[in-house]
């Protein structure tokens, strides 16, 4: 068995969503996953003034993954930008994972600005067989499997692979609501090395979800110290949609940036880094 052969009966659907004037492309990139041996969802078309959010809605409801093409053709449909937000929510909330694949140098819309994409600017055929590795190693991942210790240090290794440094540690002997405090550092238009600097707390849960009150301790200890401009929360699991709502108005309510990674999306970012895939699920590790 070749390492893109797995069980019939495990295979996630995917499903593809594209503009009509990158069929071409799409067919490629469809095809090419099928003849890898992966569930894609029938040719599916994002058509302008269509109801894409409903038909969307509809198809990846039995599909694990949503890939949508990024082009200059489908992010110029005003309807992208517009339904894009509501739909995500929904998608979340089935635990469903979604990956942008941008095929060529396009403006992403805001809506999307926050998602790491999966990058094919640079040809279909060099990059499918790295696409199809991604997908069915993201199969493997099951947080149960991890300890809460074990779950921290994916998380650590994760931010690095991010780019985030200067990880350190925090004791929670004092109840300070987070486990490390990391930097972020990239240039500005003018060249200049601009720092942010973010607390963090890693949730892992088993059977519940993130609350306000793991919130309000994250929020607290960044209001309390003057170094610290963003808050980051790391779960495997789920806000509840009351967390959700006070983050979303957390910035302008509280003034300081909440930043949450659920565990639908750190299945995504995963999927970039499929190294930490193999060392924290692999079935030698035994961390039930």
């Amino acid at each position: 068995m070749t390492n893109l052969e797995y069980n019939l009966d495990t295979k996630p659907r995917i499903f593809v969503s594209y503009a009509s004037a990158d069929e071409a492309v799409a067919r490629a990139i469809v095809d090419g996953l099928r003849s890898r041996n992966l569930d894609v969802w029938d040719d599916y078309e994002l058509y302008p003034g269509g109801h894409w959010a409903e038909s969307i809605r509809v198809a990846v409801s039995a599909s694990a993954y949503l890939l949508v093409l990024l082009s200059k053709h489908s992010v110029n449909f005003h309807w992208l930008s517009n339904e894009t937000e509501a739909v995500l929510k929904e998608l979340q909330s089935r635990d469903i994972t979604f990956l942008p694949v941008l095929l060529k140098d396009c403006d992403i819309p805001l809506s999307l600005a926050s998602y790491q994409w999966f990058d094919m600017r640079s040809g279909i055929e060099e990059n499918l067989e790295k696409l199809a590795n991604a997908l069915i190693s993201t199969q493997k991942i099951d947080f149960e499997k991890l300890s809460p210790q074990t779950f921290e240090q994916l998380v650590v290794d994760l931010l690095q692979k991010l780019g985030f440094v200067n990880l350190q540690s925090e004791s929670k002997q004092s109840d300070s609501g987070i486990d490390a405090v990391v930097e972020f550092r990239q240039k500005d238009p003018f060249g200049a090395e601009t720092r942010e600097v973010y607390a963090v707390e890693m949730k892992f849960y088993r059977h519940s979800r993130a609350d306000l009150r793991t919130l309000s301790q994250l929020v607290s200890y960044v209001k309390n110290d003057p170094k610290i401009n963003k808050a980051l929360l790391v779960t495997n699991g789920k806000l509840t949609s009351v967390a959700l709502d006070w983050v979303s108005n957390a910035p302008k309510v509280i003034g300081i940036p909440i930043r949450v990674v659920d565990g639908t999306e750190l299945k995504r970012l995963l999927l970039q880094n499929t190294d930490l895939v193999s060392k924290y699920f692999s079935a030698s590790m035994g961390h039930a």
